[in-house]
């Protein structure tokens, strides 16, 4: 079960103290800690609050936090829905959608078990008695136009009950003592071969035998005019040709079910539907005028099919209120995504009650000070929390991971290199970012590739024995897909987390071929050639073309290509570029000796690659100084060139604040 709670988090959770600490407590109407009540934020019934964030921003986190806060306090419940057996124990993952079973089923089996658990202090255990008797006509039901390819394995005395009862619920005027027998035993049956009935879910069978006793009453005392039954002739009334009384509309609702088409969506709408109106019923007058707390529903993962299914009924059934105000369970549900412009989990603990239907939070970034606050069991050094900042990518429990692997190595031999770190979190941080181990190996491989026009050329190079170009375009595409699942494109700190681990994991040699393949697929008149030409270590090269350029090229074009170039990966220690061509001299200098531009590029260059590792130390102030005196030096006081006296001003003060190329900034408004 997903739960560790703000345990997970080292006892803390960074970012989102608002949401758990203001809000849930206003949407359940109990404090999170003490025991008294809380006034409503949603007097008629709260939004199904979505929260989205990527992998390792502490979602799972969060839920784990308010599930430790209200549990034993108020009806919870808490899934994964991504874990096999959505993190139940005991509970294998089911066969997806059979004739008698859905992922939407076997999760309502299992909320509905779990909510009716007995909580001190609440009065009665909830009930479900309209739930109970849609899940079992839907699990147990059989009808009579089954396909004959469906194989029974169900014993001969339960066909035979099955049959026996069929007739008196198919018959026009029915004997209703007679039919209440057959209906206890065949309902007997089913639960004495539950294992049998329920297999396309393995270990399901206890807690649907526990969720069902509810339905027993109905069936064999039950009123077909009266309480859960007569909801379902209700509900049924009128649609789909439903005839007949409550109970034999019931059993005809089925057949929609295994109808595998929309038909079974509308089945599992009139299913959340009952759980919703069980819940409502739980809370009667009573209930109501003492201001119970409202149950749970803590969803975790539910950016999965199955996820965003649920989540789907749950808004139709929120909505199907029509005026009412029944007391609806408060859901929380977590999905992966960006969340961007959507309101952060920051702005919901005042007074504001927002009023989105449904209602999308995104989770923060982590902020510095929670940084240094993991890192404050040791004396760190102080280019650490940088360090960490870069490759965590405002990912909390990324900054966790790396923090704890920091503050163990501090304590262990006293200091810590940036390189150090990263050997030993790397692994961690992309296992955790990249679960599937194909995937990350894959995109640790393509992160050398600077552009999507050389994937293709370093797979292939990688993998010759793919010769099919249609085999290697699918690779590379399954690996791209992979990662935008993930919520993970354009994720500055996982490329720095890729190439850190391509860097560490091949030989230098390797390092040199992989490059010079990157190049060779490269117009050589492109930044992406120079890219990998800087990444082979071959500096003079790049200063000679660079030098070049900047005699013909605009200033905003010749800064925006060094951001680029000087952006390039570093190898690991102790790589040795190989030659170059000893016939390459500078065409911009010709048979001059070096002037001063040509040593502001020479000095620049280096620079800001050197710079441009995530590892790097916090700059001198030497080396700022060499950056706008180089700068200035490129500027020489001509108006056409006011982009280099714009950056002489601004890269150094950036460089000091932490920012690396290729993200120095280059003003577009300046004169070119």
């Amino acid at each position: 079960m997903t739960g560790g709670g703000a345990n997970a988090m080292g006892g803390r959770l960074y970012g989102q103290q608002a949401l758990q600490e203001g809000f849930v407590p206003r949407l359940v109407g109990l404090h999170h800690k003490d025991g008294y009540l809380v006034p409503f934020a949603y007097p008629k019934g709260a939004p199904v609050v979505r929260i989205l964030g990527g992998r390792g921003s502490g979602k799972t986190a969060l839920l784990g936090a308010v599930h430790d806060a209200y549990n034993g306090r108020v009806p919870l419940a808490q899934v994964d829905l991504e874990a096999p057996g959505f993190g139940e124990p005991g509970v294998a993952d089911g066969d997806g959608d059979v004739p008698n079973a859905s992922r939407v089923t076997h999760l309502l089996y299992l909320l509905a078990y779990k909510l009716g658990l007995d909580v001190r202090h609440f009065g009665r255990p909830m009930t479900f008695p309209r739930l109970s008797l849609g899940l079992l006509v839907v699990t147990a039901w059989r009808p009579l136009n089954t396909s004959e390819t469906e194989t029974d394995v169900r014993p001969p005395d339960l066909r035979r009950a099955e049959a026996d009862l069929r007739t008196l619920i198919t018959a026009e005027d029915p004997d209703v003592r007679r039919r209440r027998e057959s209906l206890g035993r065949w309902f007997d049956l089913v639960t004495d071969n539950l294992p049998l009935v329920l297999s396309a879910v393995p270990g399901l069978d206890t807690i649907a035998g526990i969720v069902l006793d509810a339905a027993r009453a109905q069936l064999v005392k039950g009123e077909p005019d009266k309480g859960a039954l007569a909801w379902w002739g209700a509900r049924l009334h009128g649609s789909q040709g439903y005839q007949g009384d409550s109970l034999q509309r019931l059993f005809q609702f089925v057949r929609g079910f295994r109808r595998l088409d929309d038909r079974r969506r509308t089945a599992e709408e009139h299913l959340v539907a009952a759980l919703l109106d069980d819940i409502d019923a739980n809370y009667g007058t009573l209930r109501r005028l003492n201001k119970k707390p409202r149950p749970l529903l803590l969803l975790d993962n539910a950016h999965t099919d199955v996820g965003r299914a649920f989540l789907d009924l749950l808004d139709t059934g929120h909505g199907d209120a029509q005026g009412k105000s029944p007391t609806r369970p408060v859901t929380l549900a977590t999905l992966l995504g960006r969340g961007d412009g959507y309101p952060s989990l920051t702005e919901v603990g005042g007074d504001a009650v927002p009023q989105a239907r449904p209602l999308v939070l995104r989770v923060p970034d982590i902020e510095p000070t929670h940084i240094a606050e993991m890192l404050s069991p040791v004396d760190y050094p102080d280019h650490l929390p940088r360090v960490v900042a870069r490759y965590s990518g405002g990912r909390a429990a990324s900054a966790r991971i790396l923090a704890d692997a920091a503050a163990r190595r501090v304590e262990e031999v006293g200091t810590i290199r940036g390189g150090e770190l990263l050997d030993e979190a790397a692994p961690t941080l992309l296992a955790k970012l990249l679960p599937d181990p194909v995937m990350r190996e894959r995109l640790v491989l393509l992160s050398a590739a600077a552009d999507a026009g050389t994937r293709r050329g370093l797979w292939t190079f990688a993998h010759p024995e793919d010769h099919s170009e249609e085999l290697v375009a699918v690779r590379v595409r399954e690996a791209d897909d992979y990662r935008s699942r993930s919520c993970l494109d354009g994720d500055r700190a996982l490329d720095l987390l890729l190439r850190h681990r391509l860097a560490a994991t091949v030989t230098h040699e390797r390092w040199r071929d992989t490059q010079l393949r990157l190049r060779s697929l490269c117009d050589p008149r492109s930044d992406t050639y120079l890219h990998h030409t800087l990444a082979l270590g071959r500096v003079e090269e790049v200063v000679s073309v660079l030098h070049h350029r900047f005699t013909v090229a605009p200033p905003t074009e010749w800064l925006t290509s060094l951001n680029l170039i000087c952006a390039a990966p570093h190898p690991r220690e102790g790589y040795e570029p190989p030659a170059g061509n000893p016939a390459l001299s500078c065409t911009a200098c010709g048979s001059d000796a070096p002037g001063p531009h040509h040593d502001a590029v020479a000095s620049l260059v280096p620079l800001l690659w050197r710079l441009s590792d995530p590892l790097t130390l916090a700059p001198r102030e030497d080396e700022l100084t060499t950056v706008r005196i180089a700068l200035e030096t490129l500027y020489g006081n001509k108006a056409a060139h006011a982009a280099y006296r714009e950056a002489s001003a601004a890269w150094p003060a950036r460089l000091r604040a932490g920012a690396q190329a290729p993200d120095l900034p280059v003003q577009e408004g300046a004169a070119s």
